[in-house]
C-alpha cells in the first residue's frame, strides 16, 4: 500500500464512455484506476503537451493529464479503443484544454 494516493478527477466524458463498457472491461478499468491512485501508471506513453495514454492489450485506451491543478494530481479525460484512437486523442486534447482552463479559472477565484 502506498503512503500517498494521487487525487484523480474523472471527467463526465470519461464516465459516459465507461458506461458503454461491458462488465469485464469495466472491471479491468477499475483495477487500473486503483493502480493510478497509488502512483503506478503501467503501460502508458506520452502523446505530447502533457497528454498521456494508458494502454491495454485488448486495444482499450484511456487518456489523462498529469498536470497538478489545485488539489488534483491527474485528470482522467476520456477513453476509447485502438480503432478510434485518432479521434479519441483529438477529443482528449480538447478536453485537456477545457478542464485545465476551467480549473485554472477556479484557482484564480479561490
Amino acid at each position: 500500500m502506498s503512503l500517498f494516493a494521487l487525487r484523480l478527477f474523472l471527467t463526465p466524458e470519461f464516465h459516459a464512455w465507461r458506461d458503454t463498457l461491458d462488465k469485464a472491461a469495466d472491471s479491468r478499468l477499475e483495477v487500473r484506476i486503483e493502480r493510478l491512485q497509488s502512483g503506478h501508471f503501467g503501460d502508458s506513453r506520452s502523446l505530447g503537451n502533457g497528454l498521456f495514454e494508458l494502454r491495454w492489450r485488448n486495444g482499450m485506451r484511456v487518456y489523462y493529464t498529469r498536470k497538478r491543478i489545485r488539489d488534483i494530481d491527474s485528470i482522467v479525460l476520456h477513453g476509447g479503443f485502438k480503432g478510434t484512437q485518432y479521434a479519441d486523442i483529438d477529443k482528449a486534447r480538447a478536453l485537456k484544454i477545457r478542464y485545465e482552463q476551467r480549473f485554472g479559472h477556479e484557482d484564480k477565484d479561490a
